[in-house]
């Protein structure tokens, strides 16, 4: 251990160099706001990105298959990886423990779980670690350990067993965008600006909405008040009508007082467009269609939308599985134990029912799939004689004849092709 303090290093970041790191706990944004990992799931646009994306790759079920000789695949139902995967430890499901690591990677763009090994090395826990209490340290050979600063008796008592360094084959670490290979580029670090402006925005909308509850407007009349019935009647107003408590209270107004109301401001105006147009940049940070995080404009042709929700299956969550297949076969060794991790996409895909049961028509109509397939996909059981797979009655071979019978010489080249032109 004396050795591994003494020839070991923490990476030693530059200030340019943590920015990109994102290995400060909290950043100060331009609006004075300080961005944290807390702080920033509290802008709700933020958190309903964040939530929204961890969901859907959390309700994915990776599955670990064998390829086979003619080009399919087989399920591995029984494998110590397939289990897991399931329940990656004690105390979380495979869903909460991906939710986890995706909140961390959407965050930080890193995710770490420590991986626990039997005595014969064989991987049979995940425990996850917040990325704040983690760091990379180098040896001077160019290997990597992690330093893991537990928190809490729960978090204490699973890494007794760990070393102080822990190297790093036996750390499952998910890592985001990365200008240096080894740390992911915080999110909310790179765009602290974008985040605190959210915020501030949401904290002086409350602020106006505490401090007033009713529409501007102003009290006249052709009375004349002397400066002490004004006030009196300024102190009544503020004190009935201010606030969200008083919000809806009716208005007695005496002295032939009347209420003129005013209409919104151009301030008001830019202050609304800018929230929308900060919920929209916030949107973009995560590559989400807007209309998926309740940002409306206007009337989304279905057809539209139909395009947005496969570009985001096919151009976000693809990536995010992607990348934690990619590193699981790094980790455990997946294609060299001869399969491979892929992915259920089926809960997200699923049509509603009408063209869902066009489908199965169409699939089990052109012999693409059998009907237990689409009873099976559908949550029925299989029925009888249901696994045959159906011919089309109307489709042939190229060059057959109409019993299916392709005629003598058909699809063969003529002998004088088969020379080619001798000039």
């Amino acid at each position: 251990m004396g050795f591994l303090r003494k020839f070991h290093r923490q990476v030693d970041w530059s200030e340019d160099e943590q920015l990109w790191a994102g290995s400060q706990f909290t950043s100060h944004s331009a609006t004075g706001v300080a961005i944290n990992q807390t702080n920033a799931l509290s802008a709700t646009t933020f958190y309903a990105c964040v939530m929204m994306l961890s969901e859907d790759v959390a309700k994915l079920k990776p599955l670990l298959f064998q390829p086979r000789d003619d080009g399919g695949r087989n399920l591995v139902t029984k494998h110590w990886l397939v289990d897991l995967l399931r329940k990656p430890n004690d105390w979380q499901s495979g869903f909460e423990f991906r939710q986890m690591m995706m909140v961390q990677l959407l965050l930080r763009e890193n995710a770490y779980a420590v991986i626990c090994r039997t005595k014969g090395g064989r991987p049979y826990k995940l425990i996850p670690v917040n990325s704040d209490r983690v760091a990379i340290w180098e040896a001077p050979s160019g290997e990597l350990f992690y330093r893991v600063t537990p928190l809490g008796l729960h978090e204490m008592a699973e890494l007794r067993d760990q070393p102080f360094l822990i190297p790093a084959e036996d750390v499952f670490h998910l890592r985001g965008l990365s200008i240096n290979g080894l740390l992911g580029s915080s999110r909310i670090v790179l765009h602290k600006d974008a985040v605190g402006l959210a915020i501030a925005q949401e904290q002086q909308q409350s602020r106006w909405m505490q401090a007033d509850s009713n529409p501007g407007g102003i009290l006249t009349t052709n009375a004349r008040l002397g400066p002490g019935t004004a006030e009196r009647i300024a102190k009544d107003w503020r004190t009935l009508h201010s606030g969200m408590s008083n919000s809806g209270k009716v208005a007695v107004l005496e002295q032939g007082l009347k209420f003129n109301k005013l209409g919104m401001s151009a301030a008001d105006m830019d202050f609304i467009n800018g929230r929308n147009y900060q919920r929209q940049d916030i949107a973009l940070l995560f590559r989400i269609p807007p209309h998926m995080i309740g940002i409306v404009q206007g009337r989304s042709a279905a057809g539209v939308v139909d395009q947005q929700a496969a570009e985001y299956l096919n151009f976000t969550l693809t990536g995010h599985t992607q990348r934690f297949s990619d590193k699981a076969d790094l980790a455990f060794n997946i294609s060299g134990m001869g399969m491979f991790l892929d992915w259920d996409y089926s809960i997200l895909t699923r049509a509603d029912q009408a063209t869902r049961y066009q489908n199965y028509q169409k699939m089990i109509a052109g012999g693409f799939g059998t009907p237990n397939e689409a009873r099976i996909d559908d949550g029925k059981n299989p029925m009888p004689d249901g696994d045959k797979l159906w011919k089309p009655t109307n489709i042939a071979y190229a060059g057959s004849d109409v019993g299916g019978t392709a005629p003598e010489g058909a699809g063969r080249p003529s002998e004088d092709d088969v020379g080619g032109d001798e000039d």
